[in-house]
């Protein structure tokens, strides 16, 4: 049988029909490239978001735990003292964990400089924090609130802005 046998119409049909499967294959190639770059991508917007909320819960929980020291250094009352302190224990636990998780996420050179920036901050502030529990257990109120109010509030809110840089 050759070529110029066989009918006109079952020449067109044979050519339709092998465009329609290169056509199809074709699309099934598209189709599967199109699911697998979508699949990365939304990979990407979850990893982001997690990331995000992460540090977002990171300046949360260091803001409060902020506020309860501040509290427990200006107030008189022993026994709340030593709630607040048990509080921002407890807080500053769950900071180190989610610090923890943050820092080994991050990859690219500027995202581990701000971090580093945050991280020597942190570390500041954890040591006037010490100080003032310190004066406070001194029984010293006048100076645990000078302290508190000149050296611990600018060293917290250089903190909290290095944690907000982090964030965007």
């Amino acid at each position: 049988m050759q070529l110029d046998n066989i009918r006109v119409s079952r020449k067109l049909w044979f050519a339709f029909l092998g465009l329609m499967v290169a056509m199809a294959l074709v699309s099934g190639i598209a189709q599967n490239r199109g699911n697998t770059t979508m699949a990365r991508a939304m990979d990407a917007v979850v990893d982001i978001d997690t990331r995000v909320v992460a540090a977002v819960r990171w300046r949360g929980g260091t803001e409060t735990a902020v506020n309860m020291i501040m509290g427990g250094a200006v107030t008189t009352d022993a026994v709340l003292a030593q709630q607040y302190d048990a509080r921002v224990k407890e807080i500053v636990g769950d900071i180190n964990k989610i610090q923890e998780t943050i820092v080994a996420g991050a990859t690219a050179p500027e995202e581990k400089a701000t971090i580093d920036k945050v991280v020597a901050e942190r570390k500041l502030v954890l040591e006037a924090v010490a100080k003032t529990w310190e004066l406070k257990g001194a029984g010293d109120a006048v100076e645990t609130q000078r302290f508190a109010d000149e050296q611990l509030t600018p060293m917290v809110a250089r903190y909290l802005k290095a944690q907000d840089e982090f964030i965007a």
